[in-house]
């Protein structure tokens, strides 16, 4: 599994200036994301705190977690956000789709889905998921390095006591 570093300037402070439906759509993605292939794993928790830091009363909490608890899609629609913000988004739902290590039909579909409706080329998609898909095995390829590495230090160690 890949730690999600979240890109922290998709933090609250972002979405100052953006409106009630900015959010929701967010939120609504981040959470179509999560829940796009069935499983819910361990990681995908981080990207629903951070969805939660977005809502403004416990009832929307409670409305998400429950939605998430029973893998329900709601219907994304089209929506105007800003292109560098809509950039953004697209590329932390990525870092989403992925964070178990694969990128599933059903996750590839809901994440082409949600750029389309930004308002997202569809050249621009594909460019992005190709390149969370080449920073997925970036990560997969450093972490057997690290095990390596890791293994051939308690060698030395062993040798030495």
């Amino acid at each position: 599994m890949y730690k999600l570093h979240l890109d922290r300037e998709l933090a609250k402070d972002v979405f100052i200036n953006s409106s009630k439906e900015t959010l929701d759509w967010v939120v609504n993605a981040i959470a179509n994301i999560v829940v796009a292939d069935g499983i819910i794993e361990k990681h995908e928790f981080v990207a629903l705190q951070e969805a939660i830091g977005l809502l403004q009363d416990k009832e929307e909490i409670h409305a998400l977690m429950d939605r998430v608890k029973k893998k329900e899609i709601i219907e994304i629609k089209s929506i105007r956000i800003n292109d560098e913000l809509a950039i953004k988004v697209f590329f932390y739902l990525a870092a989403i789709a992925v964070i178990d290590g694969e990128l599933k039909k059903s996750e590839a579909e809901m994440l082409k889905k949600c750029g389309l409706c930004m308002g997202l080329d569809d050249d621009l998609i594909k460019a992005v998921i190709q390149w969370t898909l080449k920073q997925m095995e970036i990560n997969r390829k450093l972490k057997e390095d690290l095990n390596k590495s890791n293994n051939f230090r308690s060698r030395i160690i062993e040798s030495i006591l």
